[in-house]
């Protein structure tokens, strides 16, 4: 699956520079909010619908609070999207719901949910009639959680279609948000699709970011190709934060889980606990609401060319393998999980104010470090940051992050509110192999 402003954003066809890229990060226009933990894939990728009771257990226990995307299937208990509502509401999950007109083959799912590329002279009532039903039909199910309305549709003519079916939306159900999914640096006017996406007033919408960093060649072990890698990332998760800055709106962060081959050959390699933590936690540093695991479930894709003839046969190796047992995966994320919840409550109600290198933290933040492979990330009020994320980019290895505090300030470990022992104004902070630990200023 194959998966804002003051400035004017000034960009080429093919996403050419911005001044966005030059300026600060933060304070974002909305709070954190409440951290999103969800998969993608929950019910399998074949014509069975696969949540039964063993299935529905292990994705409680993984410690999500949100599943999404589902394959067409339907068997004598109702489609594989009915299922998975009820399933949410009964455990306390929401599920974005496919917005799409009637008709779409399989494969079309993964190219327009937002009707069609263009619209004509029919398309608002047809959007409105498509987005009443929807509510109609959804709305007294609690999991109810929002419109899955575009998947990589990177063409700037889909762009007024979107614009005008997220007006629509908004106008029909402003309690929900609108979700699209897309690498942002793929859009070739970003400013225009920036617009289109995120509108002030009710629920703010949210853009999931994809972008997956451990190809098969790409070492297991912490170094600089790795690290070349990891910069990659970091550099895609910085510009959807300044991009973000001062839109109505908030953003998730597709993590890669997966491994994935391609005719047979190893495309993505599966990444480690550590490269898993990693990436949750540079998106977080980063100002995103939420992580989507990318992928829970294993199978086969087909990728068709027009007259139905393969082009490409994909094989992905989720959280849960073929036979729905957990990988050493699962076992990772949800262990992850319990520790990104332990932290949600204190960022929810906070805004991004910006993350760095450490090094490259700017000089009025409350601490400071110069540790080799590490990230800061700073949260608060408009005015100051309370908060800091400190990030160990070193998958092989924890780190003893040096850190720097500004005179008279307290800092506690946010997750269980052990004081930080500073002596003088330095202290030293053991972080995890791709780990991350919150602080948070006392008095």
């Amino acid at each position: 699956m194959g998966l804002v402003l003051c400035v004017i954003l000034v960009a080429t066809a093919c996403g050419g520079a911005s001044p966005l890229q030059e300026r600060h990060a933060g304070p974002s226009a909305v709070p954190v909010g409440p951290l999103v933990l969800s998969v993608w894939l929950p019910a399998g990728f074949d014509d069975e619908v696969h949540l039964g009771a063993d299935d529905q257990q292990q994705l409680i226990e993984l410690g999500i609070n949100q599943i999404q995307w589902l394959q067409r299937a339907t068997d004598d208990a109702g489609s594989a999207e009915a299922q998975a509502m009820a399933f949410a509401s009964d455990a306390g999950m929401a599920l974005p719901v496919y917005y799409e007109p009637p008709g779409f083959s399989p494969y079309d799912k993964l190219h327009n949910w937002a009707a069609r590329n263009e619209a004509d002279d029919s398309f608002d009532a047809d959007v409105t009639q498509r987005a009443q039903a929807l509510a109609s039909r959804w709305s007294g199910q609690s999991g109810f959680g929002g419109y899955l309305i575009g998947h990589e549709d990177y063409r700037a003519a889909a762009y007024d279609a979107l614009g005008r079916t997220v007006r629509i939306l908004r106008d029909v159900d402003s309690l929900r948000p609108a979700v699209v999914v897309g690498r942002l640096d793929s859009y070739p006017k970003k400013e225009r699709f920036l617009e289109a996406l995120f509108v002030e007033g009710g629920e703010a919408n949210v853009f999931q970011h994809e972008h997956y960093v451990f190809r098969g060649n790409v070492p297991t072990a912490w170094g600089p190709e790795l690290g070349r890698r990891i910069d990659a990332l970091v550099d895609g998760y910085d510009g959807v934060a300044r991009d973000l800055r001062d839109r109505f709106g908030r953003w998730h962060a597709i993590v890669q889980v997966q491994g994935e081959d391609r005719d047979g050959g190893v495309y993505y390699r599966k990444p480690s606990a550590a490269e898993i933590r990693l990436q949750a936690g540079l998106a977080l540093s980063r100002g995103a609401s939420g992580i989507v695991y990318f992928l829970y479930s294993s199978g086969e894709e087909v990728i068709r060319h027009d007259d139905g003839s393969v082009r490409q046969r994909r094989t992905y190796h989720g959280l849960v393998d073929q036979g729905r047992l957990p990988s050493k995966r699962y076992e990772a994320v949800s262990e992850l999980n319990a520790m990104l919840m332990a932290v949600s409550e204190r960022l929810a109600p906070l805004f991004f104010r910006g993350g760095y290198e450490a090094a490259q933290a700017p000089a009025d933040e409350p601490i400071h470090s110069a540790t080799a492979d590490v990230d800061l990330a700073f949260f608060g009020d408009r005015s100051q940051s309370t908060h800091v994320l400190v990030v160990n980019r070193n998958t092989s290895a924890a780190v003893a992050v040096d850190l720097q505090r500004r005179e008279g300030t307290r800092w506690v470990d946010a997750a269980d509110g052990e004081l930080v022992a500073f002596e003088t104004d330095a202290a030293i902070l053991t972080v995890e192999a791709g780990g991350l630990r919150l602080l948070a200023s006392r008095p």
